[in-house]
């Protein structure tokens, strides 16, 4: 992105990124990846998880704000999923958002619910508009607040969309 910002005129994009306030984003196992390169890539400001398991180490500890957006954990889940994910974001130095969203399935946080079959199963039950409507609202919100400065108290707005789980840091480390 630097490089692109950088570049002749020829190009539209050239002079207009702020690559000083970017976010990584993934879904599912992109999402994980995410996590991963906020941890060894400190251009990065902030880190969304959409329903991505945390693979790999856990350490170093994050040090950038994340939210992590998932479907309902129900016993079909996996279940080293929550506790490896509350592991990775309560072993953070910055605060950190878990939103469960309700009715959502793992392709909610894609486009799938826009061309997919309306199958709860598949892309969660909240519908073609609700679902896109939810995870952008969510995003822009935690984008807005650590990226840009908004004064919104997140602790008060995600939960519009869902249960919120908010992993302070251990300020005794």
């Amino acid at each position: 992105m630097t490089d692109l910002d950088r570049a002749d005129g020829a190009d539209p994009l050239a002079g207009r990124l702020d690559t000083g306030r970017v976010a990584a984003t993934g879904h599912s196992l992109g999402g994980a990846a995410a996590l991963q390169a906020v941890r060894n890539d400190h251009r990065f400001a902030a880190v969304i998880d959409l329903d991505g398991y945390p693979h790999g180490p856990v350490s170093p500890a994050l040090d950038r704000p994340a939210l992590v957006l998932t479907q309902a954990i129900t016993p079909e889940t996996d279940p080293r999923y929550l506790p490896r994910l509350t592991e990775a974001l309560e072993r953070g130095t910055a605060t950190s958002y878990r939103l469960t969203i309700p009715g959502a399935a793992h392709l909610t946080f894609t486009d799938g619910p826009l061309y997919l079959p309306p199958v709860p199963s598949i892309v969660g039950s909240l519908g073609r508009t609700e679902s896109p409507r939810v995870v952008a609202a969510a995003t822009l919100a935690f984008l807005d607040t650590v990226l840009r400065g908004a004064p919104t108290d997140l602790a008060v707005a995600l939960p519009a969309y869902g249960d919120l789980r908010v992993h302070h840091p251990d300020t005794a480390r």
